[in-house]
């Protein structure tokens, strides 16, 4: 199994950004001799850009981390994290499940540190790092845009496939608290072809999709274009194929962990769309929590406090 994951991933490695590979193949020859050390391991090591720092790259390649700097600029990128970006966008929309696994299976191998992350740190890392760049990447005036289009629909409809789906169903569960017309679909069906058939110009959309961008978001999209709803995506790139269908385009990082997808950033988000919204018109949110609160107390959903504490806790095993 080990074997055929690794094939996979060397397999998958081949294609990463073809467009940084050829340009380096093209301008090797004019580079100084320190850039074409870094060319030449970039080309033998091309999936070393999804991981290591730009610290990690410098040592490897025995230069300063000033000349990996000039030579992303060389190549017209912004600097290294803008390198890293690329090959990273490229890796989430191309890399298979189990390509992914692989390759941070590898991470540790390309550590020049002594001891490797454990899982549990890199895990987190990301995570953070994704944090810090979601409030890097968001413009405020799109989110406050947003925010606007949401008051003034008749309906909101989230669509999110696959691993989105928990995205679009804690989105929804959060938002239909203290907004009356509220739908999730995550799948093609009846109830999809109903609410799809029943939107219209007020109506507004949340697409919800990150690699490796699942069909029926974009099919689900395409149809909500057609009845010329307002459609927000929820994205990780420009190479994302709801980009196009969307009148506002939120970037949101998600970093690669392993095959399970660090969703840590785009759960940030939803929760400030709504409570930024909530806070728009207090009275009226107010109002449906209590008739929420009213609800789940006439309906017995939580377990009271007095039953909490008269549970006794079990016994472990010596």
């Amino acid at each position: 199994m080990a074997k055929k994951g690794s094939k996979a991933l060397k397999t998958a490695m081949a294609s990463i950004a073809p467009p940084l590979i050829e340009k380096l193949k093209q301008e090797i020859d004019h580079f100084t001799p320190r850039q074409r050390g870094l060319a030449e391991f970039i080309l033998q090591n091309p999936e070393s850009l999804a991981f290591l720092t730009i610290t990690d790259l410098a040592k490897k390649v025995g230069v300063s981390e000033a000349t990996v700097t000039r030579f992303c600029g060389t190549l017209g990128y912004d600097g290294f994290a803008h390198l890293c970006r690329e090959v990273q966008e490229t890796i989430q929309s191309e890399l298979s499940t189990v390509g992914r696994f692989q390759l941070v299976r590898t991470m540790g191998r390309h550590s020049v540190e002594t001891r490797s992350p454990s899982a549990f740190e890199r895990v987190l890392s990301t995570e953070i790092d994704n944090l810090v760049n979601l409030n890097k990447n968001i413009r405020t005036s799109d989110f406050y845009r947003c925010v606007d289009l949401m008051a003034e629909s008749d309906r909101i409809c989230i669509i999110g496939s696959m691993a989105s789906s928990c995205l679009a169903i804690y989105f929804g569960y959060m938002l239909g608290k203290i907004y009356p017309r509220v739908d999730v679909l995550h799948d093609h069906g009846g109830l999809a072809s109903a609410v799809c058939n029943s939107l219209n110009q007020k109506s507004m959309v949340f697409l919800i999709s990150f690699p490796r961008y699942p069909k029926v978001t974009v099919e689900l999209g395409q149809l909500a274009a057609q009845k010329e709803a307002s459609i927000i995506a929820i994205t990780n790139s420009p190479i994302s194929p709801i980009v196009p269908l969307a009148n506002i385009t939120f970037f949101i990082p998600v970093g690669i962990v392993s095959f399970v997808d660090a969703y840590a950033s785009p759960m940030a988000f939803l929760n400030a769309l709504v409570t930024e919204f909530s806070e728009r018109n207090p009275d009226a949110t107010q109002q449906s929590l209590n008739l929420f609160d009213e609800y789940v107390s006439q309906e017995g959903l939580f377990n009271k406090s007095s039953s909490r504490n008269q549970m006794k806790r079990p016994e472990l095993p010596d």
